[in-house]
């Protein structure tokens, strides 16, 4: 088999490039299967079995499409919901939350979003406590203000009951003015740079807010209570959108960072894998998980089940011979 990925934006800060594009197209290699990148339609190999056309490209399907013929299949990385074209076969994503919103296509693969540079990361043990509870947020700076309200109190009250704590921030933009949701207690940002995987392991717990309680947007929908609906106050009133994913645990599973999921379907995967539930949405849930967590010993516990089920799990040869083989199977007459 052939492979083309086609990229109109080969920036190595974009994730949906990185992982999806040019660490997936090496693993290709990898396993046998040829595989180039092309930043230009013209440039496209004559002689291709497969396109894959990367988050800045998808828009180009038809043009791409009259490049390479009917029989090339044609599939598309992390495009929008609400995208349409017939000259797709098939769509790639990274969680069940996105399988389930590409309800448009037919064929739809989940490939985990795996950062390959941190494959090889000798796991943290985690062997004393400090005076301080290191916490650690990795990803993009909108995330932040999932923080508001309950992670936001957990980590006060934590910090005013227990002992400090101390948030490190590691994100695009160290500059975010970070308003909503920032909690009052120490705070370092960082940008991603080649210091990344110490700057990590110098923390005790990664923090992995996806969900936005609707309640902070709607604040009477507690009151619309009936039971004919199957409408309880003791329901949940969440919001994430349809591409969470897992990813940024993923990170901390690679480093040994023992994570506080928030209830995001994605999330619980290696969970329930693991059998080790660390998850949760008020404050209690995430002031009762803190808590269990200033305990290095269960840290360690944690931390080493998580990345021996990672490594095992979330290998990206064998989850790039099933997306293969999936592709294989795409009858696109």
């Amino acid at each position: 088999m052939k492979v083309n990925f086609f990229t109109l934006n080969d920036n190595e800060d974009s994730g949906s490039y990185r992982i999806w594009v040019r660490d997936l197209s090496k693993t290709l290699n990898e396993i046998k299967i040829e595989s180039r990148i092309k930043k230009r339609i013209e440039n496209i190999d004559k002689e291709l079995d497969v396109l894959i056309l990367c988050k800045s490209a998808y828009k180009y399907a038809k043009a791409c499409r009259d490049k390479v013929g009917k029989k090339v299949k044609i599939g598309a990385i992390n495009i929008d919901k609400n995208y349409r074209c017939r000259e797709i076969d098939f769509v790639i994503v990274g969680s069940p939350e996105e399988y389930a919103s590409m309800s448009n296509y037919q064929n739809v693969f989940i490939y985990p979003l795996i950062e390959r540079k941190f494959e090889n990361i000798n796991r943290k043990v985690h062997k004393s406590d400090s005076k301080f509870l290191k916490l650690c947020f990795h990803g993009h700076y909108p995330h932040l203000f999932k923080f508001e309200k309950y992670l936001r109190e957990a980590i006060e009250i934590y910090d005013r009951d227990v002992k400090s704590v101390e948030l490190n921030v590691i994100t695009g933009n160290e500059n975010f003015n970070w308003k909503v949701g920032k909690p009052n207690v120490k705070i370092n940002m960082f940008g991603y740079n080649d210091n990344i995987s110490d700057i990590i392991q110098q923390n005790d717990i990664g923090l992995v807010p996806n969900v936005t309680d609707v309640r902070l947007f709607a604040k009477g929908i507690e009151n619309v209570i009936s039971t004919d609906f199957g409408l309880y106050d003791t329901d949940y009133f969440m919001r994430y959108k349809n591409k969470t994913n897992a990813g940024r645990s993923y990170v901390f599973y690679q480093h040994g960072i023992p994570v506080i999921h928030d209830l995001s379907p994605s999330s619980f995967e290696l969970m329930k894998i693991t059998g080790h539930y660390v998850c949760a949405h008020d404050t209690n849930s995430w002031l009762r998980e803190l808590k269990k967590l200033s305990n290095y010993r269960v840290r360690e516990i944690v931390s080493e089940k998580y990345y021996s089920k990672f490594k095992e799990n979330y290998n990206p040869h064998s989850l790039a011979e099933d997306l293969i083989e999936k592709i294989r199977e795409i009858n696109n007459e």
